[in-house]
C-alpha cells in the first residue's frame, strides 16, 4: 500500500510498447485532501508523549570536573594578583646579586621586577627590569588569571545542572 492505495487495484495502462520502455506503465491519480474523493486515514492510537522528570535524570558531575572548576577559581585570582604585586617589585626578594652571572655579579638598582619575557634567566641581568611600569606581557598575564577564573566559575555552574 502506498498512500492508502492498494496496489492490487493498480492497473498497467496498457499493453508495453517496445518503443516507450523508459516511460513507466503506471499512472496515478492524485487528489486534494478537500475531496470527496479523497480516502481518509486513520491515526493509530498512541500513548501520550510522558514529559520528563528532570530530578530523576540529573546526574553528578565527574569528580574531576569539580576539582577543576574549583582549582580554576583559585589560581585565576593568584595569577592576576601576582601579575599586579609584580608591577610594584614584591617579587625583588628572589633576586640574589651573589648569583646575577652576568655585570660582574653586580645588581642593578631599582631592578626589582621580574622580567615576563625573560624568567626562565633570573640569574642574569636581563631577568629582572625597573618597577612601576608594565606592558603588553603584565596586562596579559592578568587577562589570562581573570579568564581562567571565568572559566572555572562557568565550569562550576555547569557541573551543578
Amino acid at each position: 500500500r502506498i498512500y492508502n492505495v492498494d496496489m492490487a487495484d493498480v492497473k498497467p495502462s496498457g499493453e508495453p510498447s517496445e518503443v516507450d520502455e523508459g516511460k513507466p506503465n503506471l499512472t496515478f491519480e492524485l487528489h486534494d485532501s478537500t475531496s470527496p474523493d479523497a480516502l481518509e486515514m486513520k491515526l493509530p492510537d498512541l500513548p501520550p508523549i510522558g514529559i520528563p522528570d528532570i530530578e530523576k535524570e540529573s546526574s553528578e558531575a565527574p569528580k574531576s570536573l569539580k576539582l577543576s572548576s574549583r582549582l580554576m577559581i583559585i589560581l585565576g585570582p593568584i595569577i592576576s594578583l601576582c601579575a599586579l604585586l609584580n608591577i610594584f617589585g614584591i617579587f625583588g626578594f628572589l633576586k640574589s646579586c651573589d648569583t646575577i652571572i652576568s655585570n660582574g655579579g653586580v645588581c642593578i638598582e631599582g631592578a626589582d621586577r621580574i622580567s615576563l619575557l625573560a624568567i626562565g634567566r633570573l640569574s642574569h641581568t636581563e631577568g629582572w627590569i625597573y618597577s612601576g611600569s608594565f606592558g603588553i606581557p603584565t596586562i596579559t598575564l592578568i587577562l589570562f588569571g581573570v579568564i581562567v577564573m571565568f572559566i572555572g566559575i562557568q565550569l562550576k555552574m555547569f557541573s551543578k545542572n
